[in-house]
């Protein structure tokens, strides 16, 4: 059972990436092959190839519960950085433990186009209710860079019918621990939508 659920969330996000790439239908079966009359006309290259699945595996790291309600999304190696530990404490404080969330980190720098689309493919596989986006990268990476940080901090967007809550980085809130308050804030209105507030 739980395969056959797995791959049905992948299936649902697969096809809510065609559909947000613009196809808007699928032909099935095989075609019979038309005889060319001429020789084909020289086509200048075209964009790159969208990389195979296979390839963006790599693009992001996934480390705990694939079924959990809440994931949260990071630049960083995950749970073993000095951020990676701050964010587990918070994790904590909201009263989750840490088989009850999930996290994807990836590497700073990345291709965003295809770091997009794995990230984008991989949350659609898991099917979280809300998305935390940790960092000015995460969120644009989510929002399509649409706007920044700044602008979107602690107020609930939704992306493809899940709440995406936009917060600061954990290693800013190291560099600054007057910053702890705001993420607080922000993760409250996350346990209340999740109807897990103390």
């Amino acid at each position: 059972m739980e395969e056959r659920e797995l791959l049905l969330r992948s299936l649902k996000g697969y096809l809510t990436d065609l559909a947000d790439s613009g196809v808007d239908d699928l032909a099935f079966g095989a075609e019979t092959p038309v005889a060319a009359a001429e020789p084909p006309a020289r086509v200048a290259p075209g964009p790159a190839l969208v990389p195979e699945a296979s390839d963006l595996e790599p693009l992001c790291r996934q480390e705990g519960n694939p079924r959990a309600r809440l994931l949260f999304l990071m630049t960083g190696s995950g749970f073993q950085s000095a951020g990676g530990e701050l964010l587990a404490r918070i994790i904590a404080a909201m009263k989750f433990q840490p088989d009850e969330v999930c996290l994807l980190s990836f590497d700073s720098g990345e291709d965003a186009a295809a770091l997009r689309l794995a990230i984008g493919r991989r949350i659609g596989a898991l099917a979280p209710e809300v998305v935390v986006t940790l960092g000015e990268e995460a969120t644009s990476l989510l929002l399509d860079g649409q706007t920044s940080l700044d602008r979107v901090r602690g107020r609930f967007q939704e992306v493809h019918g899940r709440g995406v809550m936009p917060t600061l980085h954990p290693e800013l809130l190291l560099a600054d621990e007057t910053l702890k308050r705001h993420v607080w804030e922000d993760m409250k209105k996350v346990m209340h939508r999740l109807g897990t507030s103390p």
